[in-house]
């Protein structure tokens, strides 16, 4: 009798941390899907910041080809403005870290899941090198415009987050004249060449974005099949 009483115990026992176990596993999971659905818009916001980001970029470096930024300053401090401002992607990985640093994440039974969770998050993980070339790059662009223009004709870079700006002319040239010297029309060349540097790093950023969408949806998918959610 007491050997059966404490098989059933220990029965008992197993049960109990198997109900716990798929428990925290369910609760991980649905955590995990609504961090993977804010990703989803996040992700979206940056690609079309990206080809904005491109699109200014474009333009900027037209005009500067052409020479016409000669003829049209109010255009020229605009795109030198509004080519600045770029934001690394912000995702949400609190759950994965939270599973990770407490254990649990190896309570998720499906290993197609685990596999693509940290596939997903090395991605993310990769695309820090490429905004820090982006920014680094957009620094030396700041800088480089800071000898040739005159910072005082627009605001500054801090509220280029918010856009305030671009809703009204903030190019200020009343008793003001863009003067630009032999020095400085050789600079723009310097500002040329850099600025294509940044659109090839954000054409190639732009591509590995559109991976990451996929991954994204792929994973997501993924979760909702295997553990028969729906849409919270």
């Amino acid at each position: 009798m007491i050997f059966l009483a404490v098989t059933l115990g220990f029965f008992a026992e197993n049960i109990r941390e198997y109900i716990s176990s798929r428990d925290k596993e369910n609760i991980d999971i649905r955590s995990l899907s609504r961090n993977l659905t804010e990703d989803s818009a996040m992700i979206a916001y940056q690609i079309q910041g990206n080809e904005t980001g491109t699109e200014t970029i474009d333009s900027m470096m037209e005009l500067i080809r052409s020479g016409r930024y000669k003829d049209e300053p109010e255009m020229l401090y605009r795109f030198a403005y509004t080519t600045r401002g770029f934001q690394n992607f912000q995702y949400s990985n609190i759950t994965f870290e939270e599973m990770k640093s407490s254990g649990s994440f190896g309570l998720i039974r499906k290993i197609n899941i685990r596999n693509e969770l940290v596939n997903y998050n090395n991605f993310i993980t990769g695309l820090r090198g490429l905004e820090s070339r982006m920014l680094e790059t957009e620094k030396n662009q700041a800088n480089l415009q800071s000898e040739i223009l005159d910072d005082s004709f627009y605001p500054s870079v801090d509220s280029i987050i918010y856009k305030h700006a671009l809703r009204s002319h903030f190019y200020k040239n009343k008793n003001k004249s863009v003067f630009l010297t032999r020095d400085k029309q050789a600079q723009f060349s310097k500002l040329y060449n850099l600025l294509f540097e940044r659109n090839v790093i954000f054409h190639y950023y732009h591509l590995e974005m559109k991976t990451l969408k996929d991954l994204n949806g792929q994973l997501l998918a993924t979760i909702y099949k295997d553990y028969h959610l729906k849409n919270e």
